[in-house]
C-alpha cells in the first residue's frame, strides 16, 4: 500500500484510504519529503501551526489567526513540497473544511487521508480530487446499514407497550368512568331538551 501512495504522491494526487491505519504508513513514508501527521482534522488551529513549523521551524505562530497561518505555510511552500496525513478525515466539519480546501488548492501540499468511519463526508465534491487507493472498500462503506434508529425505535415501542400495559389496569377505570358520564351528558341533554 505504500508503494501505491508513494505512486500517487509522485503523480502530486492527493490520496484517501479508507479504514487504513495512516499512522503505520507515516512510520515508513519516504523521510525525503517533508510531511507531517495529523490525528484528527478537529485539532484546528493546532494543526496548522503544526504544519508552520514543519515547512519553517523559526516561524512564531502565537497570536496568529487561522487564515495568516495558511498564508504563511502557502508562502512557505511555494518551492519545495509538504505531505499532510490525516486520519480520521471524516470528521471534518464545515469550518474547517473551508482551510483544508485552501491549502489543497496549493499544487505543492498534497494529503494523504484515512476515512476511518461509515459517515456519510460533509463534501463529496470535495473527495473527488484524491485518488482512492481501497476503492472497493470505500464503495461498500455505503451499503452498510445503521441500525442505529431502528433499534432505539423498537425499544422505545417496548417501553411504550410495557408502561400501557402497566397504565391499563387504571385507565381501564378511567375510560370508563369517561364513557359513563359522556352517555350520561347525552343522555340529560336529549331528555332536556
Amino acid at each position: 500500500m505504500i508503494k501505491e501512495i508513494n505512486k500517487q504522491l509522485a503523480k502530486h494526487n492527493n490520496v484517501l484510504l479508507y479504514n487504513e491505519d495512516l499512522h503505520k504508513y507515516y512510520k515508513i513514508r519516504d523521510k525525503s519529503m517533508k510531511t507531517i501527521y495529523i490525528s484528527t482534522p478537529k485539532k484546528g488551529k493546532t494543526a496548522f501551526e503544526a504544519m508552520l513549523k514543519k515547512v519553517d521551524n523559526e516561524a512564531t505562530v502565537k497570536n496568529k489567526t487561522i487564515s495568516k497561518l495558511i498564508e504563511q505555510i502557502n508562502e512557505k511552500t511555494k518551492n519545495e513540497r509538504l505531505i499532510v496525513y490525516v486520519n480520521s478525515f471524516e470528521q471534518l466539519t464545515l469550518r474547517e473544511l473551508t482551510y483544508y480546501k485552501e491549502l489543497e488548492e496549493n499544487e505543492n501540499i498534497q494529503f494523504v487521508a484515512n476515512i476511518t468511519r461509515d459517515k456519510k463526508f460533509i463534501d463529496e465534491e470535495f473527495l473527488q480530487k484524491f485518488a482512492i487507493l481501497n476503492e472497493e472498500y470505500y464503495n461498500n462503506r455505503s451499503q452498510s446499514i445503521n441500525i442505529t434508529y431502528p433499534l432505539l425505535l423498537v425499544l422505545s415501542l417496548l417501553v411504550f407497550l410495557f408502561f400501557l400495559r402497566l397504565q391499563l389496569s387504571l385507565i381501564n377505570y378511567l375510560v370508563n368512568t369517561l364513557w359513563f358520564t359522556l352517555l350520561m351528558y347525552r343522555t340529560i341533554y336529549y331528555i332536556t331538551r
